[in-house]
């Protein structure tokens, strides 16, 4: 048996234990939903789970080993899957009471890959609705009182209270990265276009991005890579070969990584205690972060994206708005309203500007390993009524850099507090790898303080 209770597993350890033999597949689920139901009261990560739905799942990978067939990389591990994303026998609803008891078809692609890899989909994690900004009874596992972030509110909130090793989520503006900041975990928004999006709400084409939870870096690049690359129906990732997150980020750099700091336009608006939390950790990293600036540009991309979002959520909500208006919030009909009021030259002026901002920061990648940046203006808020403000991580949303949340401080209050990392274009395995080498560093030097 594993020594460790199954919350504190990780995918791979979930794998390797399932693989070996030293637990039941069947018990051990069974015992672990438990743990889930109990945890799920209070923190409501989950909007559905468990039952039949997962008996059948749990069933077949039994038969499937008792066969004496190959295991999957990720056989036996329980998955949890935003609840915009499609599954066929849980419903997907959007976070939206317009949706309540919606069946797909079939799975997303990104489901079907964690299928057939040997994941368990434990159930639908809660959203915000339609992935803004109305938030979820979801409540931070650290803090009940404290917001998780959002729109993943559901995803980050069940990978760090152990509900499930990893969980999918997805990144507009700031859902990946801000909740995992707030919630303690690593987050993981690959660039846009390595993970199909087939099968998943379609909030604005131009920006929506794939992302993965986990509790360590090697989990995060093992799932992205089992479920990157073309699908053929995605156009975003039409030819993009699935990218080799695992196999790259688990090797040595060949050189000593380098980082810069950049504490962006926006660093009056942190938290003074984040400030000075963030300013520790510079001291403390030395030599191995240079502290540098943004360019004054960066501040028109928040323009640039609201107007691509605004104008696109606009068009993915037509049917709703016309239709079910009474069944959305009251601030998505505002939101709905200014949006339609939006011109098509100023949105493709806007959306034009993406493959701009995506190449604006090569000068710092010929230098630099990652940007490192504050994941969130602060810890969690207080309250559920906002998931806080996703400022930190917009520029990077709007160019598709990959970036990772590196949950290494905490405030005041004792709450996380993430380090934002971004990666140059499409050298997702470069990040990764590089950022393994930054944790351990980050870890001996605080050990040594």
């Amino acid at each position: 048996m594993s020594t460790k209770p199954t919350n504190e597993l990780s995918a791979l350890e979930w794998r390797r234990a399932f693989s070996e033999g030293r637990l039941d597949l069947p018990e051990t689920i069974g015992a672990h939903m438990q743990y889930v139901e109990h945890a799920n009261e209070s923190i409501q990560a989950f909007v559905s789970f468990g039952g039949k739905e997962l008996s059948d799942q749990v069933d077949q990978l039994k038969a499937w080993r008792d066969s004496g067939q190959e295991l999957g990389p990720l056989h036996g591990v329980p998955v949890g899957i935003k609840d915009i994303i499609d599954t066929e026998d849980f419903p997907t609803c959007y976070g939206s009471p317009i949706h309540e008891g919606r069946y797909a078809i079939a799975d997303a692609t990104v489901v079907r890959r964690l299928r057939q890899a040997g994941a368990i989909v434990v159930g639908k994690t809660a959203t915000t609705e339609f992935a803004t900004f109305h938030p979820a009874k979801t409540c931070n596992p650290h803090n009940l009182e404290h917001t998780p972030g959002g729109s993943s509110s559901g995803s980050a909130a069940a990978v760090a209270s152990g509900m499930v090793p990893v969980a999918l989520g997805s990144q507009t503006n700031g859902s990946m990265i801000r909740p995992a900041s707030y919630c303690g975990v690593y987050g993981f928004k690959p660039s846009f276009g390595l993970l199909p999006r087939t099968g998943v709400f379609d909030q604005s084409a131009s920006l929506d991005q794939m992302g993965v939870f986990a509790r360590n870096l090697e989990d995060l690049a093992l799932v992205s890579q089992i479920i990157s690359g073309d699908d053929g129906t995605d156009r975003a990732s039409q030819g993009v070969a699935s990218h080799r997150f695992f196999d790259i980020a688990l090797q040595e750099p060949p050189v000593k990584p380098r980082f810069c700091f950049v504490k962006t336009p926006w660093w009056g608006m942190v938290d003074p205690d984040a400030q000075a939390a963030y300013e520790a950790f510079i001291e403390l990293m030395g030599e191995s972060v240079d502290l540098v600036e943004l360019p004054a540009v960066v501040e028109k991309v928040i323009d640039w994206h609201s107007t691509v979002n605004e104008s696109e959520l606009a068009l993915a909500l037509t049917s709703e708005y016309m239709h079910h208006r009474d069944g959305l919030s009251k601030a998505m009909q505002d939101r709905l309203e200014k949006a339609n009021a939006i011109t098509a030259k100023d949105y493709l002026i806007a959306k034009s500007r993406i493959d701009n901002v995506s190449v604006a920061f090569e000068e710092f990648f010929d230098r630099y390993d990652a940007i490192l940046t504050p994941a969130a203006l602060g810890t969690a808020p207080k309250g559920l009524a906002s998931t806080g403000n996703p400022i930190m991580q917009t520029v990077w949303s709007f160019g598709g850099l990959p970036s990772v949340n590196l949950p290494l401080l905490c405030g005041d209050n004792g709450l996380p507090l993430g380090v934002q990392a971004v990666g140059s274009f499409r050298q997702d395995g470069r990040l990764l790898r590089s950022l393994r080498w930054f944790v351990q560093e980050f870890d001996q030097r605080s050990q040594s303080e």
